[in-house]
């Protein structure tokens, strides 16, 4: 399958309990070893070799699944045995183990490969001592024939995409595999980890959806771990609890199987953590970690985690942060002339101000590993709950009536669901005539602009009281965060399309686009230079220039020339960024990408509007008939989704990205000599009250001008409207195959 399998992301696995080895075995006697175990042992729900009936039409049929994990805090474990040590090892063994059968090309293409991270050694060396963080994957797979048959794939032709001593990935290819063929395969890894002290609930946080693309007959999630571990888990969205037991040497059982999984037609505009049964599970040896992370004990119910993240949050409005925020504090009154002037601009000004000095403090900062990953800082975000403490402690300062909130991304565990501290992030509600907000998210983000993975959240309400300089108290409520209009997300494109006179069956294209709301972020990020934000970013906050902060720095005051030119160098790959973005717009390589320009880089709400402009040629859109030509008109705005006959029923909620409307207006210059025909065919019209898709096309002059609307009036439909929203997207897709001929006159 064309999934990357690596550490925790994908693993829980299945038990072992093989003879000891030691690190003597070669890594080929260790495979042939877990082989053995995994074929070995008698699962009769890894015997199935037939489908019901019910089931014949499906593209495959997963038989059985199995996920497990044993861990052990000892330095001795139940398979291959590591050395003996002084040093306490975290040692865990993984297992993951699927038997489908392929009953469709989609399918066969779905299992044809598996891509794996086969080593990674992070192990570090402190002075004379080395402490092993090591993890390998082991891989077996086999085909059953349907003769009965069975044909062992050759592990060992094995293709390494990433070959480094300590850092290998690798990706198996399921040559023989055919339609009707079942394929038997399995994952295991053994990570060893013996700076065990690092060992906590994040590390070593599991989730499982208990649902997926393909119908499962049986599956079966097992883990084992350590009486020394504290174990915490969640069985969420009406999943099924876990059985929970000890062995004979005190080690934790968690058992769970699940037969006839729930099996959805599509991941499109779903949020899994919202809309189907889900398992998490995570340990930790560390006590205090324990008490820290959840502040309560194993078994505690959704409550009484919701309650105890939320105090470890009240926790963290301590002294400790009072630098940062009189960082802040200072910065506005300087930035004002004083304390007096703050208050003669209106709120809402003197909060933009406030927000801006924050951000550029933070994406203003530069490590000395950002010099080698320049294209990467764009990407970087703030974090909002230490940020949320340091604004919120500065407007307690400013006696600023404010909130802060608490929220889970839309795309995630709801309140009720939190798990981890890092379940939620926070913000500032700023209380006025109408409320402003300040998330911290990521450098493009404006002032009073809510990202899109929480409009429309329930969020708690908590308003802080300073009571001294150590103590906070907090009055509680709830609200539900709003959703902006469609028309505040926008893309507009101005299209000029003209045919190149050397070749007809190239086009030329001149393009304007302007974009506002949620729909700018992922360009902005993507197109600007680094160099361009950081400089933006200060200039509103008035702040330092990079060369001074980066003096200022001990990590960087002697990178100061390696960043001028990391940072050059990002600018000197405008035009490839550029071509990557027509790229993913068109769906194929442009060539003379030229004019390329950054119009308008938006990073402020005072000029909110993202516009750049480009010029590049395409191929493949234009067909040669005779004398005649026939443009693909449809495709000169991009391609639009269509929808995937199974994703036609849905008996689910929809969560789109966010409301959202798009203009395109293409005008396209008739080549001399010809004329266009089938501008008729090109009208269409479709309004509901999930949205509305128009296209029109006229002739003006030589000019063939057509305008396309679309339009989502909601970031969330309930299922029952699916219909109608197909209808929208139907029509979206429709125009896709539009086609505009140019007729040579007789």
């Amino acid at each position: 399958m064309k999934k990357t399998l690596r550490l925790l992301f994908f693993f829980p696995l299945f038990a072992m309990t093989a003879g000891a080895q030691n690190n003597n075995q070669t890594y080929a006697e260790k495979a042939a070893e877990i082989q053995k175990e995994v074929w070995g042992t008698t699962v009769p729900e890894f015997a199935t070799t037939k489908v019901p009936v019910n089931l014949s039409n499906e593209s495959a049929v997963v038989f059985a699944k199995s996920y497990s994990m044993q861990r052990s805090l000892t330095n001795k474990f139940k398979f291959m045995i590591i050395t003996a040590s002084s040093t306490t090892r975290a040692l865990k063994l993984t297992t993951f183990h699927e038997r489908v059968k392929i009953n469709d090309k989609s399918a066969l293409e779905d299992f044809s490969t598996i891509s794996y991270q086969k080593r990674l050694d992070e192990s570090v060396h402190i002075l004379s001592a080395k402490f092993s963080m090591t993890h390998d994957t082991y891989i077996g797979a086999k085909i059953i024939k349907p003769s009965g048959k069975e044909v062992v794939v050759n592990t060992s032709e094995e293709v390494l995409i990433k070959n480094e001593k300590k850092d290998q990935v690798s990706k198996l290819a399921i040559s023989d595999l055919q339609v009707g063929d079942i394929l038997d395969y399995y994952v295991s890894t053994v990570d060893v980890n013996e700076n065990a002290s690092t060992d906590n609930f994040v590390d070593n946080d599991m989730v499982f959806v208990l649902a997926g693309e393909y119908p499962v007959l049986y599956s079966s999630y097992d883990f084992q771990y350590s009486k020394k571990d504290n174990v915490k888990h969640i069985c969420a969205n009406g999943a099924p609890q876990f059985n929970i037991s000890t062995n004979a040497a005190g080690d934790q059982i968690y058992s769970l199987k699940v037969r006839d999984q729930a099996k959805y037609s599509s991941e499109f505009w779903t949020s899994k953590f919202r809309q189907f049964p889900y398992i998490e599970i995570s340990s930790s040896h560390t006590m205090g970690f324990v008490k820290f992370v959840s502040g309560g004990k194993a078994g505690e119910s959704a409550a009484d985690r919701l309650q105890a993240n939320k105090a470890i949050f009240e926790g963290t409005f301590t002294e400790r942060n009072i630098p940062y925020f009189s960082d802040v504090v200072d910065r506005l009154k300087k930035y004002f002339d004083g304390k007096k002037n703050i208050k003669a601009v209106p709120l809402d000004s003197a909060m933009k101000v406030l927000y801006n000095i924050r951000k550029g403090m933070v994406f203003g900062s530069y490590s000395k590993d950002d010099v080698g990953k320049v294209d990467e800082i764009n990407y970087r975000r703030m974090s909002s709950k230490f940020n949320t403490v340091v604004m919120s402690m500065a407007l307690n300062d400013l006696k600023i009536d404010h909130d802060v909130l608490l929220v889970c991304s839309r795309n995630a565990n709801t309140l009720d669901n939190i798990f981890n501290y890092s379940d939620f992030d926070a913000c500032i509600r700023i209380n006025d005539t109408k409320p402003l907000y300040m998330f911290f998210d990521d450098a493009a983000t404006h002032f009073n602009e809510i990202p899109q993975r929480f409009q429309g959240e329930k969020v708690i309400v908590l308003t802080p009281k300073r009571e001294s300089s150590t103590k906070y108290s907090f009055t509680e409520g709830t609200a539900v965060l709003p959703v902006m209009q469609a028309a505040v997300n926008n893309i507009n494109e101005d299209i000029k399309v003209s045919l190149l006179p050397a070749n007809m069956q190239k086009i030329k294209i001149q393009r304007l686009v302007k974009q506002t709301g949620l729909m700018r972020h992922d360009d902005q990020l993507r197109l600007l230079p680094v160099v361009d934000i950081d400089n933006i970013l200060m200039e509103l906050s008035k702040s330092e220039k990079l060369e001074k902060r980066l003096a200022e720095n001990p990590e960087t005051k002697k990178l100061r020339d390696d960043f001028s030119y990391a940072f050059s160098d990002d600018e000197s790959k405008s035009v490839k960024k550029f071509t990557s973005e027509i790229k993913t717009q068109y769906e194929q390589e442009p060539t003379q990408v030229t004019d390329c320009k950054i119009i308008n880089a938006a990073l402020d709400n005072s000029s909110p509007v993202f516009q750049y402009s480009e010029s590049f040629v395409l191929d493949n859109l234009v067909k040669k008939a005779g004398n005649n030509y026939i443009i693909d008109a449809g495709k000169l705005a991009g391609s639009f989704y269509k929808l995937e006959e199974k994703e036609r029923k849905r008996t689910y909620d929809v969560y789109m990205p966010c409301s959202r409307s798009f203009k395109y207006t293409i005008n396209i210059a008739v080549p001399q000599g010809y004329t266009a025909k089938g501008l008729e065919e090109i009208a269409a019209k479709k309004t509901n009250k999930t949205g509305s898709f128009s296209s029109e096309a006229t002739l003006n002059g030589n000019v063939v001008t057509i305008v396309i609307t679309r339009v989502y009036n909601n970031n969330f439909e309930k299922a029952e409207n699916w219909p109608l929203l197909s209808e929208v997207i139907d029509a979206s897709a429709g125009f896709n195959a539009q086609k505009i001929l140019f007729e040579k006159k007789s």
